[in-house]
This record gives C-alpha cells, structure tokens and sequence, in this order.
C-alpha cells in the first residue's frame, strides 16, 4: 500500500498517483506510475472527473502501456480526452500554468522503466526547483538503476534534489522482500 501523499514540496503543482484530496486537486498536471489500485486512489471519482472537465488544459501522464490499459476499462472512460502517453526514456517538455503569474511554467518528464508491472515508470522532473525522482513501485535489478541513461549527464550522475521512494515495504515486521525466483515458487 502506497504512503505517499501525492505531491512533491518541490513541484506542488505536480500530483503523482494519488487523485483525490482538497491539497492534490489544486495541482495542475497529474501523474500515474502504473494501474495498481494504492497508486490510483480518486482517479475514478466524480470529483476528479468533474475537476478534469471544468479544466480541459490539465492533464494526466503516463506510458502508453498504462494508457491503454485504462482505455479497456469503463470506470476510466472519463480520462479519454484528459490522458497523454509519454514514451519511456525520452525527455518530454510539460508545460504547467502558474496561478500566481498565469504563466507558463516548463517542466521536463521523464519516464524511466521501473520493472514493477508492465507499463510501470519511475518519474523523473527536471525544472526550477531542481531534479526530482518519483519511483512509484519499482523492482530493478541490481546495478540496473546505473545503466538508466537519462538519470546521467554525459559520464556523471544528475544531482537529484529529492528523492521519493515507495514505502510499501517500510516496515520493520517486513525482513525479506522475495526476488523474482522466490515469487514464482510462489
């Protein structure tokens, strides 16, 4: 079960896999790591609908994978016209509007593959505030997180301000989290 709260103190105008709450509905541009139901909370609700309704510029990101998975289904019927695919591990420009200014503010999204579930991606957010990186849930093998490209400069690692992890297994009754090996014996 997902903890996080669904915004970032770097990005507040980002909400990642959480769409409900007075806090998360002021943000401007949503994110979805992948369709596992502690990362979609409100995402169905009549409140997010109406919310994307009244507000045609908002968006929803997430891989194509993830998009046509909600496409299969009724209950995500509303976010047709609200939901935009980015490619995996391609810098793409996201524009946000500034209530303050009613600018433009310019983040860069990345998605990079988080080998949780199919279509699952970590997020990483490049603007003003600095770099961030959102795992969602993730299950990379090790020294796989090394070879992720965009999460270097040339030969050096980029500096991430912030980094929020998943915590569903934070917890001290948890001592083992099975491999992949384990889950098949399963």
């Amino acid at each position: 079960m997902s903890t996080f709260c669904g915004l970032t103190k770097e990005y507040p105008q980002v909400a990642l896999d959480l769409f409900s709450g007075k806090d998360v509905l002021r943000a401007r541009t949503y994110l979805l790591s992948h369709v596992h139901t502690d990362h979609m909370v409100g995402l169905h609700s009549d409140v997010f609908a109406r919310h994307l309704k009244k507000h045609p510029e908002y968006k929803l990101y997430c891989s194509e994978v993830t998009r046509e998975f909600l496409l299969t289904s009724n209950k995500y019927c509303h976010l047709r016209n609200s939901l935009v695919a980015l490619p995996i591990q391609q810098a793409c420009d996201v524009n946000i509007l500034n209530d303050v200014n009613s600018e433009q503010q310019q983040l860069q999204v990345t998605l990079l593959p988080a080998g949780h579930y199919p279509g699952s991606a970590m997020f990483l957010l490049e603007g003003h505030a600095g770099n961030v990186l959102y795992t969602g849930d993730f299950r990379l093998k090790n020294g796989a997180a090394a070879k992720i490209e965009m999460l270097h400069a040339g030969d050096v690692v980029k500096p991430i301000r912030s980094l929020y992890i998943d915590t569903t297994f934070f917890d001290p009754k948890i001592m083992y989290i099975p491999d992949r090996i384990s889950c098949k014996v399963i």
